[in-house]
Order: structure tokens, then C-alpha cells, then sequence
């Protein structure tokens, strides 16, 4: 479980400045970016593959899975994660006829075995372990039935601390600034990230609940 650094954002750029004096300082960036492939669906469904006989489709720039057979129908995405970290599942649950599914599984044909979870629409969410190097999402429609539907939107898959996203800093070093999609974020409970530290390590938590495709993080160590 992280704590959060008591001290404000201005003493933590105090002490990073203090670190710049010393010898050995040294700045890196970090990229912890959505190992999701087009999770926003803007075009087509590239990167993702049909299973159960479903139908997959764009329709207003999200993803539409349809049952063609009396069954679940689900679409399914390989990422490359690290065996035991943990992983947070974000996607954004729409219209449709029938509820959605979101999983983690071990293979392409069963992107369910890990963690699963069944959803009504809006914003949902779901934390897994991961059992190997590489690891299957799956989104799913629920209720077997040819002409189910159900329609997925930003989906995301970010490393967690079990509860929220939170990049983990590697030992030794402290984040000095932090990039969403480019752009400089603030640092601030209330603003764009938090900064906790579990006495080993620094995390940066965003406070969205889905952040940017791309995140990079400038660490210091000396």
C-alpha cells in the first residue's frame, strides 16, 4: 500500500533541485504508455480478433461485438505484461443490448481464465495479476443469443497498485516531471497526478480515470 508524500510539490522540486548539485545526477525518461492497441477504435478494429463466432464492427468510433451464433461472442488482444505485477483493465461500456465482460486470460481462446467481471454501461474497470509474459484481454457480450450486441470504448490496460493506475518508478529514482499525450501535467492530488512512495519505490498515480495513450515520466536519481 503506497503513502503519500506529505510534503507539498514545491519542497519535492526543492530537494530535486538540491540532487542536480550533486555528482552522479542523472535524468531518464520513462515511457509508461497503453499497452492496448487501438482501444479507441476510431477507423477499424485492427489489433483485435473475434472469438465465438462474433462479429466485430465500428459503429460511432467504438467497438461493436455481435453474436453470430448462439453464443458469447468476445473480441481479444495480446499485450506483453511482467508475471506477477498487477494490471488495471479500463474500458468504457455503451449502448448495446446486452451487458459487457471485461477479462484477463492465458491464452487467445480463453481471455477469461485469469480475472472476469460483468458490467452494465459507463466507465469499468477490473485488476489482474499477470501469469506470464504475455496476457489476453478480453471484451465480451453477454446473453448467447444470435443479434446480441454490446459496444466498447477506450479501453486501456496501465500497471496498478491493485486499485488505481500508478506508474512505478524503478529503484532509486524520483519523478521529476510528468507528460500526458505531450503534455506537462501537475503535480497534486486535486490537479493531474499524486506521487506516492511505499519506502522502496515512487509511484505516479493520475487522478483521471483513464489517462492518455502515451505517459512519460522524467526521472532523477543521484
Amino acid at each position: 500500500m503506497g503513502v503519500v508524500i506529505s510534503k507539498p510539490a514545491i519542497n519535492l522540486r526543492e530537494q530535486l533541485t538540491e540532487l542536480k548539485a550533486q555528482q552522479g545526477y542523472e535524468e531518464r525518461q520513462f515511457h509508461f504508455d497503453n499497452l492496448v492497441t487501438n482501444g479507441t477504435f476510431d477507423t477499424d478494429t485492427s489489433g483485435w480478433t473475434s472469438g465465438n463466432s462474433a462479429a466485430l464492427s465500428v459503429v460511432s468510433t467504438q467497438l461493436r461485438i455481435s453474436n453470430s451464433a448462439a453464443s458469447n461472442g468476445f473480441a481479444v488482444q495480446s499485450i506483453s505484461t511482467e508475471q506477477g505485477k498487477t494490471y488495471l483493465i479500463s474500458a468504457t461500456v455503451t449502448a448495446g443490448s446486452h451487458n459487457g465482460r471485461l477479462g484477463a486470460g492465458t491464452a487467445q481462446g480463453t481471455p477469461f481464465n485469469i480475472a472476469t467481471s460483468s458490467f452494465g454501461t459507463g466507465l469499468q474497470t477490473l485488476t489482474f495479476t499477470a501469469q506470464g509474459a504475455t496476457t489476453y484481454i478480453g471484451l465480451q457480450t453477454e446473453g448467447a443469443s444470435i443479434g446480441n450486441t454490446t459496444d466498447f470504448d477506450n479501453v486501456s490496460v496501465y500497471t496498478s497498485d491493485g486499485t488505481d493506475v500508478a506508474f512505478t518508478m524503478p529503484k532509486g529514482w524520483k519523478p521529476l516531471h510528468v507528460y500526458d499525450d505531450g503534455v506537462l501535467q501537475r503535480e497534486g492530488s486535486a490537479e493531474d497526478y499524486e506521487v506516492t512512495f511505499d519506502g522502496f519505490n515512487y509511484y505516479v498515480k493520475p487522478t483521471v480515470a483513464n489517462p492518455g495513450a502515451r505517459n512519460t515520466v522524467i526521472g532523477v536519481r543521484a
